[in-house]
C-alpha cells in the first residue's frame, strides 16, 4: 500500500504539469482523519497500558483459582498466568506486523478497519465476560487479550494507510497516527482510576464496548464517504503516472537502497537492525510487563500501604504513554549523530532505565517511568528511521515486519525469566534487570562496528538524502516518506542546473566575442 502511494506521490511531484491537491480539506476527509485518528487512540496500542490492568485483574480475582494449597492472594501462579497473557498479546502484535500490512495493502483499509471493528468489539467483550464463561481449562481472557491485540494492530496499518490520501499532509498523518498508537496505552491508567473510584469491571469494559462499536461505525462510515478517493489513490491516482515512476528515485541514492530484498537481508546493516529490535523490543515489553511487580516489591519491603501502592501504580500508568514529549530530543539526536549514533544513545538510554530500576524508591521508579517513556520512544523511532534510511521505502514494510517477528521470537523468554523471578528468586527481579543490562551491552560494540563501516563506505552524494531523512525519521512511514521529498528535491536541484547550462554557454561566447 505505501510503494503504490509513495510512488505516486513522487510521480506527481516531479512532473512539471502534475496535479494540483487542494490545499484544505472538505468535511468528508476531516471527518474521516478524526474517525480513524480516533480509532487509534482509542484502541490501537492499549494492551501496553498493562500494568494498571493487572492491578484491576488481580483485585477481581482472575486467575484467583490457581493459589491452591492456602496460598495467600495474588500468588506467584497468578502471576505468571497474568504475564503470559500480555506476552502472548504482544507477541501477536510482532507476530501479525507483516501479515497484517500484507491484508491491508490487498483488500484495502474498508475491509481491513471492517476485520479490526470486529475483533477490537469480540476482544472486548471476551474480557467483560471471561468471569463469566472463562475456566481453567478454557482461558477467555488470554484468547481475548491477543484478539484484541491483533486488532489494534490492524487499526493501526488503517491509520498509515489512510495517510497516504493526502500527500500534502502525508508526513504529518503519519507522525500524529505514532503519537496516538503511543499515547493509547493511557486508556488502561484511566480506567484504574474509574475503578479505584468504585466503578464496576463489568460496567467499564461494558461502556467501552459501546464506544468501540459507535467509533468503528463511524470510521466505516468515514471510508465509505471517501471511497472514491481510496479507489483513485490504489489505481494510481487516476492514471496520472505514479507507478511508471515508482522508484526512480533509489537510482539516486545508490548503495544498499539498491539491492533486491534477498541481498539486503545479506548486508551487516540488516544483521545490526534485526539484533537491536530483538533485543531491545523484548526488553521494553519486559518492562511493561514486571514494572508492576517490581513496585510491589519495593513498596512491600519498604512497608508501605496497598492503597498507597495501588496509587503509584496509576501515576506510573498514566507517565509511561508520554513519550511524544521525547520526540524533539529523537530528532535533534539523529540530526547531529545520525541514525547509527541515535542507536548507540538508545542503548544507553535502556540501560539507564535499567539501572534505576534496581533503586529501591518508588520516587526514584516515577522518575524512571519517564525515562523508559523516553527509551519507547527513542526504540519505535530509530529503528523506523533506521531502515528507512538505510534500505529505502521499497523494502520499509518487509524489514520492519521481520525485524517484528525477530522481537517476536525473542519476546517468548519473557514469561520463563518472569516465572524465574517469582519462583526460583522468590519474587526479586534484581538477577532480571542485571541479566537485561548485560544483554544490552554487546549492541554497543555492534553499533559501533556499523558506525566504522559507514565512515569508510559512505558516499557523499549520500549526505543531502540523510540530512532530509533525518528530519522527519519519525514514525513507522515518515522516514520512508521523506526519502521521496529528499530525492525529488535533488532532482529539481539536477534540472535547475541543467536548465542553467545553456544560458551559461551563451555568456560564455559573449564575453569572448
Amino acid at each position: 500500500w505505501y510503494q503504490r502511494s509513495a510512488a505516486t506521490t513522487s510521480g506527481h511531484t516531479a512532473s512539471h504539469e502534475h496535479t494540483v491537491l487542494p490545499r484544505t480539506m472538505g468535511f468528508r476527509e476531516a471527518f474521516l482523519v478524526v474517525a480513524d485518528l480516533a480509532a487509534v487512540f482509542l484502541f490501537a496500542g492499549i494492551i501496553y497500558g498493562w500494568a494498571p490492568l493487572q492491578d484491576i485483574l488481580i483485585k477481581e480475582g482472575f486467575y484467583h483459582d490457581l493459589c491452591t494449597d492456602g496460598k495467600a492472594e495474588p500468588c506467584e501462579a497468578q502471576h505468571t498466568a497474568l504475564n503470559r497473557a500480555f506476552t502472548m498479546a504482544t507477541t501477536a502484535v510482532a507476530v501479525t506486523g507483516l501479515p497484517g500490512g500484507a491484508f491491508v495493502d490487498k483488500f484495502g483499509p474498508i475491509v481491513a478497519s471492517a476485520v479490526a471493528s470486529m475483533l477490537v468489539v469480540l476482544g472486548l467483550l471476551g474480557v467483560s465476560l471471561c468471569k463469566v464463561f472463562g475456566s481453567t481449562q478454557f482461558d477467555v481472557f488470554l484468547l481475548s487479550f491477543v484478539v484484541l491485540a491483533v486488532g489494534g494492530t490492524i487499526t493501526l496499518f488503517c491509520g498509515y494507510a489512510k495517510a497516504f490520501l493526502f500527500p500534502q499532509r502525508c508526513t504529518l498523518l503519519i507522525e500524529l497516527t505514532s503519537c496516538l498508537f503511543d499515547a493509547s496505552c493511557i486508556i488502561f491508567p484511566v480506567f484504574k482510576m474509574f475503578y479505584d473510584t468504585g466503578v464496576k469491571f463489568e460496567a467499564l469494559f461494558g461502556i467501552y464496548v459501546g464506544l468501540a462499536v459507535v467509533t468503528y461505525a463511524l470510521l466505516l462510515v468515514a471510508w465509505g464517504m471517501n471511497r472514491q478517493k481510496l479507489i483513485e489513490s490504489r489505481s494510481g491516482g487516476g492514471g496520472s503516472g505514479g507507478d511508471g515512476e515508482s522508484h526512480g528515485h533509489q537510482s539516486d541514492s545508490g548503495g544498499l537502497q539498491n539491492l533486491p530484498l534477498g541481498k539486503q537481508f545479506c548486508t551487516f546493516h540488516f544483521a545490526t537492525i534485526l539484533i537491536f529490535a530483538a533485543i531491545q523490543m523484548t526488553r521494553a515489553n519486559l518492562y511493561l510487563g514486571v514494572v508492576d511487580f517490581v513496585n510491589a516489591q519495593i513498596g512491600e519491603n519498604s512497608g508501605m500501604s496497598k492503597d498507597k501502592l495501588s496509587s503509584f501504580t496509576t501515576i506510573i500508568g498514566l507517565i509511561i504513554p508520554q513519550g511524544w514529549l521525547a520526540v524533539p530530543l529523537i530528532e535533534m539526536s539523529i540530526h547531529h549523530l545520525g541514525v547509527c549514533g541515535t542507536l548507540q544513545v538508545t542503548t544507553a538510554v535502556g540501560i539507564l532505565y535499567n539501572a534505576l530500576q534496581l533503586v529501591p524508591n518508588l520516587a526514584v521508579q516515577v522518575i524512571n517511568a519517564g525515562i523508559f517513556a523516553a527509551f519507547r520512544a527513542f526504540l519505535y523511532s530509530i529503528v523506523t528511521a533506521f531502515i528507512a534510511e538505510t534500505f529505502g521505502p521499497a523494502t520499509l514494510g518487509r524489514i520492519m515486519g521481520v525485524c517484528n517477528l525477530s522481537a517476536a521470537v525473542v519476546n517468548q523468554v519473557q514469561p520463563v525469566l518472569v516465572h524465574m523471578s517469582l519462583t526460583t528468586y522468590n519474587g526479586n527481579f534484581t538477577p532480571l534487570n542485571v541479566g537485561t543490562i548485560i544483554a544490552s551491552l554487546p549492541l554497543f560494540l555492534i553499533c559501533g562496528i556499523l558506525q566504522l563501516k559507514q565512515r569508510k563506505q559512505t558516499a557523499p552524494q549520500d549526505t543531502g538524502i540523510r540530512q532530509y531523512s533525518r528530519t522527519y525519521s519519525h514514525g513507522t512511514a515518515g522516514g520512508a516518506a521523506c526519502h521521496v521529498n529528499a530525492a525529488m528535491r535533488i532532482a529539481e536541484i539536477e534540472r535547475a542546473l541543467l536548465d542553467r547550462e545553456p544560458q551559461q554557454q551563451q555568456q560564455q561566447q559573449l564575453a569572448v566575442a
